[in-house]
């Protein structure tokens, strides 16, 4: 009687580890396919960054070039207006528009050192926050049970 039962209860525990099995497994599958989402979404941000930061690099160079154009002309007729009429020599009226610049280099350096970039990846950095949360949340759960 006592060999009649054995195989009841070792197939019962073949099904109960296979079902167990079967939940870790999908388990798993979801975590992966979780993974692969994140990593699909920081792909896109990055190549979106990528693209816009190629874009404003290119807007950035033409408009340097432009403008260190445009203000080597203003710096000259500035000297040249100096010199004409507030500032006899030369040198002074250059030495004036010298001094200008410098102060207008420290302010503008000063306003760039205050602004502060956006991260690279927001959305992805805030979607492992909430998995992060998500994950704690669970575990203080089974703690409970």
């Amino acid at each position: 009687m006592a060999d009649s039962h054995l195989p009841e209860k070792s197939a019962s525990l073949r099904a109960q580890g296979s079902a167990v099995l079967g939940g870790v497994r999908g388990t798993v599958l979801h975590a992966m396919r979780h993974v692969e989402a994140i990593a699909e979404l920081l792909q896109v941000e990055l190549n979106e960054y990528g693209r816009r930061q190629a874009r404003r690099l290119a807007a950035v160079m033409v408009g340097v070039v432009l403008l260190l154009c445009a203000y080597l002309m203003l710096c000259i007729f500035g000297v040249l207006m100096l010199q004409a009429f507030l500032i006899k020599p030369m040198w002074a009226a250059v030495l004036a528009m010298a001094i200008f610049n410098a102060l207008a280099g420290l302010v503008a350096l000063l306003v760039s050192k205050r602004a502060k970039s956006e991260g690279v990846a927001p959305e992805t950095v805030k979607e492992l926050k909430n998995d992060l949360e998500c994950v704690k949340l669970y575990l203080r759960g089974k703690e409970k049970s």
